[in-house]
């Protein structure tokens, strides 16, 4: 097919967004589909240097950004100048998008990045039947934990809060989920608000995949000797992740066991204060942010994911960890646990803060305390991994479910 994909977000070598967006195009490339993307300039000089080390002729890329002036916009009050700059992105890209559609003749059109349900998505006025998603966001803390984030992310959360409220009302987000062919979800949590927008079909898929030279290595290491039993954390540092509570969970824990943070953010200085008075700050290590090569090399070393984030669209990160034969204990939230299959891992209930400590430290405990379990779910990982987190399995999943030409 000829397919017409719009993906803010692109560029090779990338985790998050970036990476979802040329996973896309290069899957969708490489299971023989012709390929328009329409992306940021700022991503050519990347995307480029890697076609032209490893050409794809399927794969052909239109660029286009907003005039520098209005680049500004990005650096304005952190996160949200960049949400506005990407809507005001998408609304000046419909007509970039409907010449490329006359010039190429495409039949079908994808919208992959940025992977959210409630900003404007420009295919659903360029003209050709379109694919939304996986999107993600409807994802939200339980109100019960909403005390133990500090000021600063409850103001966040109570914002986002009403913002995927108000996005109901949102004319372009009511209009892309009616125009739109098939409407992905990324989360049970997404799927249950694009059906209450309107959509006519709704999938459920994670956006989580990984590529061949990341899946690949991760999949052929072996864990390090035991003991000490080592718990990764490999997260931003950011309240809504949880890693206050992974820390709560560690000082519960009895035998030999480290925990090693791998991740930056404002939360740091908070998280290390609380090791401490835990009376666990010999046995955690806060590493900050690694180059991608150095974080999977410190995950290979491990034993078991710790991975309580309080709502997370996606998890990367746990993809990466059962790739590796990390099993993995997280909340049964959103994303993560979407990924975490019977047999891979443990996923525990998130009523309240309390309840959720105890199931996590009950959870990391069992792994540390019988070794039959750890392996027999150490094995489900990485067969999982290998059997759902990769691209032509994603392809597959939203493709097979139109019933088109692959």
């Amino acid at each position: 097919m000829r397919i017409l994909l719009s993906a803010y977000a692109c560029e090779p070598d990338r985790g998050s967004e970036p990476g979802v967006g040329w996973g896309w195009a290069c899957a969708l490339a490489d299971a023989g589909h012709e390929v328009d993307v329409l992306t940021r300039t700022a991503n050519r000089a990347a995307i480029e240097a890697e076609l032209a080390a490893r050409p794809r002729p399927r794969l052909r890329f239109h660029w286009h950004d907003l005039s520098s002036t209005a680049r500004w916009l990005k650096r304005v009050g952190g996160g949200a100048g960049l949400r506005l700059y990407y809507i005001a992105w998408q609304k000046s890209a419909v007509p970039v998008l409907r010449r490329i559609v006359a010039e190429r003749r495409t039949e079908l059109g994808h919208h992959v990045t940025f992977a959210q349900y409630w900003t404007p998505c420009a295919l659903a006025a360029a003209g050709p039947p379109f694919i939304w998603g996986p999107v993600g966001g409807a994802e939200s803390v339980p109100a019960t934990f909403w005390p133990g984030l500090g000021a600063r992310a409850f103001l966040y959360e109570a914002a986002r809060a009403l913002l995927g409220g108000l996005s109901a009302w949102a004319g372009f987000t009511r209009s892309t989920a009616r125009r739109c062919l098939l409407a992905v979800a990324s989360t049970p949590e997404t799927a249950v608000r694009l059906w209450a927008l309107g959509a006519r079909r709704v999938l459920t898929v994670s956006q989580v995949a990984l590529g061949a030279a990341t899946l690949e290595p991760l999949a052929a290491a072996s864990p390090a000797p035991c003991p000490p039993f080592r718990f990764i954390v490999l997260s931003d540092l950011l309240a809504h992740k949880g890693v206050h509570l992974a820390l709560e969970v560690a000082a519960r824990l009895t035998g030999e066991w480290t925990l090693e943070v791998i991740g930056d953010g404002p939360c740091r200085r908070r998280l290390e204060t609380q090791a401490g008075r835990l009376g666990i700050g010999r046995r955690v290590r806060f590493q900050g942010a690694l180059p991608h090569l150095q974080a999977m090399q410190r995950l290979t070393a491990g034993h078991a994911l710790l991975f309580p984030a309080l709502h997370d669209s996606g998890g990367l990160a746990v993809a990466e960890a059962m790739a590796a034969g990390l099993p993995v204990v997280c909340l049964a939230l959103g994303g993560p646990a979407g990924l975490v299959a019977e047999g891979t891992g443990l996923a525990v209930p998130a009523i309240d803060p309390a309840t959720a400590v105890t199931g996590l430290a009950q959870a990391a405990q069992r792994l540390m305390d019988d070794p039959a379990l750890w392996a027999r779910l150490s094995a489900g990982a990485r067969a999982h991994a290998l059997a759902t987190f990769t691209w032509p399995a994603r392809v597959a999943a939203v493709y097979g479910a139109l019933d088109l030409p692959r």
